[in-house]
């Protein structure tokens, strides 16, 4: 896979991330990855996204309604409880931005989920 430059990756990003090799409750498949911290060297972490409604009763899940900025087709839901370092190879397309505001709602659960 090609090298993206970290230049080009962002807090706030949502790059879809293929993970053909999930186990357990791992997300599988090709689906949107939100980075939820800066990068650092080749690394970046990431949380998938699900549109399955019923994962906001779990903690650390942060909804995020679709816009032409974030590039979401459906209402998701960020899992940051199943966040991860993923080598910036891993992403394959870029396909928005979350706003300001769903930033810091995603920064607010991401520092709750590390620290509990």
């Amino acid at each position: 896979m090609q090298k993206i430059g970290h230049k080009h990756i962002r807090k706030g990003d949502v790059w879809l991330i293929e993970n053909m090799v999930a186990i357990g409750h791992m997300q599988k498949g090709t689906r949107p990855h939100v980075v939820v911290t800066q990068v650092t060297g080749e690394t970046v972490t990431v949380a998938p996204c699900t549109s399955v409604r019923k994962t906001i009763r779990h903690k650390y899940v942060v909804e995020i309604r679709p816009t032409k900025d974030n590039g979401l087709r459906t209402v998701s839901f960020i899992l940051l409880s199943q966040s991860f370092a993923a080598d910036t190879s891993l992403l394959q397309k870029r396909i928005g931005h979350l706003d300001v505001n769903e930033i810091a709602r995603v920064q607010l659960e991401y520092v709750k989920y590390v620290t509990d």
